[in-house]
């Protein structure tokens, strides 16, 4: 049994609004706490992959890239946005882009990655605590940005949905880069 105040049915078998509504420390966001939950959220699946995560101090993404994964021989860049405007499920989301960013993206040496997670519009819905099992009720997308097709927005479909097993394939497609450029010099 949870502890009052967790949405469960108190004593009167009235339901109890979840503590969550409302931040523990009350100067923490909803946005921010968004933001949080986003990279969290991606540095789980980079635990399970076995990948390096290197987060970017908040005050230290000027290039708009929240975090470096490290997989071995090469790294991707990644910018997160965490969003509850969308309904979680595994459908389509577009994502606008900041005119600054696609600038520093587009001028990056290095392969960036833009990851979309999307979360119930509700902070208490996010996460179901159970007994035997901790469920989270979010969806994330994820895919390279490419300045010739990404100019103003980047769409996600059900293709780019972001799992460990991606992370593999971003792995592979990043030493792919790096060797077909070391293949043309020289």
């Amino acid at each position: 049994m949870n502890a009052p105040g967790l949405g469960d049915a108190g004593p009167s078998g009235a339901l109890q609004s979840s503590r969550l509504i409302d931040p523990a420390n009350p100067r923490f966001t909803d946005n921010g706490r968004r933001g949080r939950y986003g990279v969290a959220y991606l540095r789980a699946l980079a635990a399970h992959a076995g990948v390096g995560f290197f987060e970017n101090s908040p005050d230290e993404d000027v290039d708009a890239v929240d975090v470096t994964l490290k997989f071995g021989r090469a790294s991707a860049e990644v910018q997160v946005k965490c969003t509850g405007r969308f309904k979680v499920g595994p459908g389509a989301a577009t994502l606008v882009l900041e005119p600054e960013w696609i600038k520093k993206w587009a001028s990056s040496y290095h392969p960036v990655y833009v990851v979309l997670v999307k979360v119930p519009s509700v902070v208490s819905d996010w996460i179901d605590g159970e007994a035997s099992k901790t469920l989270h009720r979010t969806v994330a997308f994820g895919k390279r940005f490419d300045p010739s097709v990404h100019s103003d927005s980047v769409k996600f479909t059900g293709a780019d949905r972001l799992t460990t097993e991606t992370l593999y394939d971003w792995r592979d497609e990043i030493y792919n880069y790096y060797e077909g450029r070391s293949g043309s010099e020289g």
